[in-house]
């Protein structure tokens, strides 16, 4: 437009200027007139029609602008309404966020007001508790203190009447002086100081299984002593003293040999000497020895003098090494662990200290009247919880103990894995005349034969004591792979193990990490220490690593190991299983009889924390998607080592419990202790037979129970499925005499009654636990799931025996397990969000394994080696299963409501379970 306007000005200027000239230039000749004329006439026309564009184009600029007003104006319109929206919105946020924080001020502030009320009432009970249990303390202590006076007053009665005795039968006049020579005797101290606690030794967490089969009982009394052995009668043998060192090893039978020829001990100067000293110190015991009826205190006395005469004779002689210290504790109690106090008669520690310790006794001796024989079962029961309380703390390959009770005789006890062994070793010389009396007044080849022994415990002893490195090495302590005798180290180059030191128990820190743990009090079968313990390595030219970790001891028989089954399903990439750093094992030595022989493992695996027992009672700390997760890291171990392998080979655990399945800080699941566990092969020989029992009791599948002779990963879920049933109990569960039978007894027979009624009771499995309304339901959808899996309709309990195959095979499906958890953890999830990684990791497996078997063997025989050196302990039904069981008590007679209490059980409070575990095939 303005470009037109531009040529229309131009062509206006032109003809004003044409115009102007007109009037002052003549006129041009002929047409130019006319043109000229034309011109001027349309010249208004042109100015018109310019005129009229230039009108146009502004109209159009003013209602351009008119329309970019009114567009503005609806913007800023928009804009202000929203910006009053937004402000509206917010203000009203504001308040209702002022509200909130007035609420939580109000929920924070009642919150508070009740838990000082609970922290007064929690502090008011504890006030109340402390009261009670020094109440109760002073109240043990003044017994005890009763105790030991009427045993004096005994003692002393018991020496009247034998002097009033001895006076009408061999006319002795006057009272008789008190022993001359001194027996060195033990102050009452503490049993250890406060920089070496002791590990509390119930629930397993560990590495081996943390139950036993042996009560604790609060008091030890002559029954408890005549019980325990009657329970062990089975594995304690009579044996020819020969045998006795047959089992000590090679040295220590070629050492007897010479020292026990008939020539050396009428001839041994040593022995004639220290029979010398010994009959110097019985002077004034010479008649109390000749009575009818030796006392106690006199064999006490008489033999205190023997062993301290062969000790200061040892210690005499130049060049010998004193290995033993003689104590007299008869009357001075030695704790134990739990605090508790135990008095045996005697012992030889291998520490000169003023108060031995358990772990300082090399040989315990225990003495009676000549009312008791050396092999009664209180004497002997006293032998064997000596033994029980030897193994607290530290790994022992072997234990002695000396008997002396009736006519003088005096018996060695030998306790390896194999058993209790025990020989007659001789008899106490009675102070010049032998019983009955004959005149004679040389001791008998018997009595030189007991002097001939105490030396040998004094030359062996300083080199190899039964513990794990020979000598013992205390608590805290540090040693070496290169300290254990005779130790094979396997995998590893040989300066490696001596320059790796492991540590046990350097600080309460690490003993608070769980203690000792094991199957370290077990009288038969492997027994197994467990530390947390560091590991240090030197390493050229760097700062020594030092690594926190378990240490592991296991002393057992000959045969498959521990370390071969966990490097299997290690090296098979199973999961949630400890790495193995260092391990070594003890072979090739002459131990054992009866043809059995020894071996012993010890192992460093990482540090996988506490066992699952942790969780038991925390509901307010564990949430049921962690439970859900750990488990399904359990199950996703078990079924991942019983999966056939391209070699055809795999692996059972056959031993889960609540001491085997373990669980870190940040809820990652492991499994330990493979030492039950077998390498199976789909082959006759490597049937993984259930001939012998093998398990913790109140974990057993019921097929385990009924003595079935097989076994498959459905029996080691079952007991994965008992652990998860008991942390429900526990957690959520009130006390009652049945439910409590359930995790608690030790008897097989009661387990097998109490078992049955539950299963039994399908419709009411929950309710006959005792488990309240507090339950949340995925953790019992959870429980009742596997349930079904593990005992479907076609699943008769009552028709199980011996010969009985597992209908569950047929069904059996990975992922129906997974589908159980996967619904769980669906329902949990409405509660809590949490991520399940282990329950995921589950889900892969199930998902990228789908083609694995799972191998299911029916009536499996024993390969020949496996029965030679076994013996059938096992408490199997007889073939009729449980329909003999259940006639004892009808079902009518199976409880229906389980019977509540007030008091509920802490986890602190958890018993020894039962550990009726037998040694592995």
């Amino acid at each position: 437009m303005s470009g037109s306007t531009g040529s229309n000005n131009d062509i206006k200027s032109a003809s004003g200027s044409n115009a102007g000239n007109t009037t002052t230039q003549p006129a041009a000749p002929g047409g130019s007139a006319l043109a000229a004329e034309i011109v001027n006439g349309l010249e208004p026309m042109f100015n018109n029609f310019f005129d009229k564009l230039a009108k146009r184009d502004e109209k159009w600029r003013d209602e351009q602008a008119l329309r970019d007003e009114i567009a503005q104006y609806k913007r800023e319109k928009e804009l202000n309404e929203w910006r009053e929206d937004q402000a509206k919105r917010d203000k009203d946020w504001r308040e209702e966020q002022a509200k909130r924080d007035d609420e939580f001020k109000v929920w924070r502030e009642k919150q508070s007001e009740e838990q000082a009320k609970r922290d007064d009432e929690f502090k008011e009970w504890r006030e109340k508790q402390e009261k009670r249990d020094d109440e109760f303390k002073e109240w043990r202590e003044k017994q005890e203190k009763r105790d030991d006076e009427f045993k004096e007053w005994r003692d002393k009665q018991s020496e009247i009447l034998e002097k009033l005795h001895a006076a009408s039968t061999s006319g002795v006049r006057g009272a008789q002086a008190a022993p001359s020579t001194p027996v060195l005797t033990t102050p009452r101290l503490p049993f250890m100081s406060e920089a070496q606690p002791r590990g509390n030794s119930g629930a397993s967490a560990y590495s081996g299984t943390p139950q036993t089969s042996a009560q604790k009982p609060d008091k030890f009394e002559d029954k408890w002593y005549i019980d325990l052995s009657e329970r062990n009668n089975d594995i304690c043998k009579a044996v020819d003293l020969s045998q006795i060192f047959d089992i000590l090893g090679n040295d220590w039978r070629k050492a007897w040999d010479i020292a026990s020829t008939a020539e050396s001990l009428s001839k041994s100067k040593d022995i004639q000497q220290i029979l010398a000293k010994y009959r110097n110190a019985c002077t004034n015991l010479r008649g109390r020895l000749n009575i009818p009826k030796v006392s106690e205190p006199t064999y006490q006395a008489a033999f205190g003098f023997l062993a301290t005469a062969v000790q200061k004779h040892v210690a005499a002689k130049p060049g010998k090494q004193q290995s033993l210290y003689w104590y007299d504790t008869h009357n001075t109690p030695i704790k134990r662990g739990d605090d508790r106090k135990r008095k045996p008669d005697g012992c030889f520690s291998t520490a000169c200290v003023p108060a031995p310790e358990w772990s300082d006794i090399a040989v315990v001796v225990e003495i009676k009247s000549d009312d008791m024989a050396s092999t009664a079962h209180h004497v002997r029961g006293q032998i064997l919880q000596d033994f029980i309380d030897m193994t607290e703390t530290l790994p022992r390959r072997f234990m002695i103990g000396l008997t002396l009770a009736q006519s003088g005789d005096i018996y060695v006890y030998v306790c390896v894995p194999g058993g209790i062994y025990y020989a007659q070793l001789g008899g106490l010389h009675l102070a010049g005349e032998t019983k009955p009396s004959t005149g004679n007044t040389n001791p008998t080849i018997n009595e030189r034969r007991v002097v001939a022994f105490l030396l040998l415990l004094q030359e062996r002893l300083c080199k190899d004591s039964g513990h794990l490195t020979g000598s013992n090495i205390g608590l805290p302590a540090k040693f070496s792979f290169g300290d254990i005798p005779d130790m094979l180290v396997d995998g590893e180059s040989s300066d490696m193990h001596q320059s790796t030191t492991v540590c046990l128990g350097l600080s309460e820190k690490d003993m608070a990490k769980g203690g000792i743990y094991g199957r370290h009090w077990h009288l038969r079968g492997q027994r197994t220490w467990v530390y947390p313990a560091q590991l240090k390595r030197k390493i050229t030219g760097q700062p020594d690593k030092i690594d926190d970790v378990f240490f592991k001891f296991q002393w057992g028989f000959d045969g498959d190991g521990e370390i071969d089954v966990h490097r299997f399903v290690l090296e098979r990439g199973v999961p949630h299983v400890p790495e193995l750093l260092h391990t070594a094992t003890i072979k090739g030595k002459a131990y054992g009889t009866h043809g059995q022989k020894f071996k012993g493992e010890a192992m460093v695996m990482e540090y996988v924390g506490k066992s699952v027992k942790s969780l038991f009672g925390n509901n307010a700390l564990c949430m049921p998607s962690t439970i859900i997760d750990i488990f399904a890291g359990y199950v996703h171990t078990l079924v991942a080592a019983a999966e056939i392998d391209d070699n055809g080979q795999y692996a059972l655990h056959r031993d889960i419990s609540i001491g085997n399945l373990m669980v870190t800080e940040d809820g990652s699941p492991n499994i330990i202790d493979w030492g039950c566990g077998r390498v199976c092969a789909e082959n006759e020989g490597s049937r993984p037979s259930a001939k012998e029992m093998i398990g913790t009791a109140v974990y057993m599948g019921i097929r385990m129970i009924a003595g079935c002779n097989s076994r498959s990963v459905i029996d080691d879920l079952e007991s994965m499925f008992l652990v998860l049933a008991h942390y429900v109990w526990f957690t959520y569960g009130e006390e009652s005499e049945f439910s409590e039978d359930l995790w608690s007894i030790a008897n097989l027979h009661r387990v097998k009654v109490t078992r049955v009624s539950w299963l039994i009771a399908k419709d009411n499995l929950i309710y006959y636990m005792g488990v309240s309304e507090t339950l949340p339901e995925a953790l019992r959808a959870l429980v009742e799931s596997l349930y079904e899996l593990l005992f479907p309709p076609n699943f008769s309990i009552v028709k199980l025996d011996a010969k009985s195959s597992d209908p569950r095979r047929k069904d059996f499906d990975v992922s129906k397990w997974l589908g159980a958890f996967d619904n769980a953890a669906k329902i949990a999830r409405k509660e809590s969000n949490m991520p399940m990684p282990n329950l995921e990791m589950l889900r892969k497996h199930v998902r990228t394994n789908s083609n694995h078997r799972i191998s299911f063997i029916d009536e499996p025989s024993l390969p020949p080696q496996e029965v030679t050196n076994k013996e059938n302990r096992s408490p199997n039904l007889p073939d009729n299963g449980f329909d003999e069981l259940l006639s004892e008590g009808s079902k009518a007679n199976l409880p229906e409501t389980p019977t509540q209490h007030s008091s509920k059980k802490r986890p602190s409070d958890l018993t020894n379970f039962s550990g009726n575990k037998k040694h592995r095939m």
